[in-house]
């Protein structure tokens, strides 16, 4: 591998430009089609690989924090997918798995391996996954990728696995949309080429998630929550150990929020635990809420002054905090200004 990586060939990466008008002149871009005799056409959808969440020949990024037990959900999929055994509470179709490992020692990663195939309940034959073990031998996608690619693009994968993905970055910055959406068309070139669903690991940005859309956590570009067909983020629920699962998806239709348990091995279901309810972040808690300050406002209404007087006597809510909590309920619909009289009065739920 270390002798391809340094062969010149290879490291002569065209710009784009010259790759378009080398696409151009070879005229392998695929034909325009008339859509009347598009929608009458027969046109075969990719098989479902997990139920609900991923069709072969797609790409899945699963998000999550340090520490997050990424590899390990990765390494689950790939022994669900090759015995056809559920993964999380999804079913699989069973096929031929490659995972590419760029992280974790040979020895370790065997090690992880066998407990998640015995507590499955999965005996590994010949055949059903393959390994290519690549720490020490990482570098920047336009390198390795086809590499990759010219290796197993011919044997018959219905899902590559790689682990981790920043191992492929090389020299790009992940906060740049541009270099991002290059390495996520090789992943794709790669999906394509092999008919494979790929699947890969990315972290999210530092600190607690919790206050952030599901599809802006994941570190650097948008680009990562944007382009993949599937996207499943992992962040941590208030209960330890547990992980509220998210799904963002292309192809299907949407998922309800799920719950699942770090359970060593394996991630496991919990029904039990609400999916709303993330770890917040540490520190001082706000003292006042605005339902606190609704309380303080009579059905008849107040001045604004007399709102602020009524706050401060009877909950303590005064200056900034007061006016804070003012806004926050004025965004939330629940109370509003009478242009007849003047007064803050507070709007009762339609029955």
């Amino acid at each position: 591998m270390n002798e391809l990586l340094e062969s010149p060939e290879i490291l002569d990466v065209p710009n784009v430009p010259e790759v378009a008008a080398e696409i151009q002149a070879a005229d392998s871009l695929p034909p325009i089609v008339d859509a009347a005799e598009f929608l009458v056409s027969e046109v075969a959808l990719p098989r479902e690989l997990v139920c609900g969440l991923l069709h072969q020949g797609s790409k899945m990024v699963l998000g999550g924090g340090s520490k997050t037990f990424k590899t390990w959900t990765l390494l689950d999929l790939a022994v669900a997918v090759a015995a056809g055994e559920p993964w999380l509470s999804f079913k699989t179709a069973r096929g031929r798995v490659l995972f590419l490992n760029f992280e974790i020692q040979p020895g370790f990663f065997q090690q992880r391996l066998l407990a998640v195939a015995k507590e499955k309940g999965v005996a590994l034959a010949k055949g059903q996954i393959d390994l290519w073990n690549l720490r020490g031998h990482a570098a920047s996608y336009n390198q390795l990728l086809p590499l990759i690619c010219e290796r197993v693009k011919e044997s018959g994968y219905a899902l590559i696995v790689l682990d981790p993905v920043y191992k492929l970055y090389g020299s790009t910055d992940e906060n740049s949309a541009g270099a991002v959406a290059q390495l996520l068309n090789a992943i794709e070139s790669l999906a394509v080429e092999t008919g494979a669903a790929v699947a890969f690991g990315a972290h999210y940005s530092k600190g607690n998630q919790a206050g952030k859309e599901a599809i802006d956590r994941i570190s650097g570009s948008g680009v990562f929550a944007r382009d993949p067909d599937s996207i499943l983020n992992f962040t941590r629920h208030k209960e330890e150990d547990a992980f509220t699962v998210e799904a963002t998806l292309r192809n299907f239709k949407p998922l309800k929020p799920l719950v699942v348990r770090w359970q060593y091995p394996l991630m496991r279901p919990d029904d039990s635990l609400d999916p709303t309810l993330l770890k917040k972040p540490a520190g001082r808690q706000p003292e006042h809420d605005p339902a606190d300050l609704l309380k303080a406002l009579p059905d008849g209404g107040l001045s604004l002054k007399d709102w602020n007087s009524a706050a401060d006597e009877q909950y303590g809510i005064r200056g900034s905090t007061f006016h804070r909590l003012r806004h926050a309920l004025l965004k939330q619909g629940k109370v509003l200004k009478s242009e007849a009289t003047h007064k803050w009065q507070p709007i009762k739920p339609k029955q």
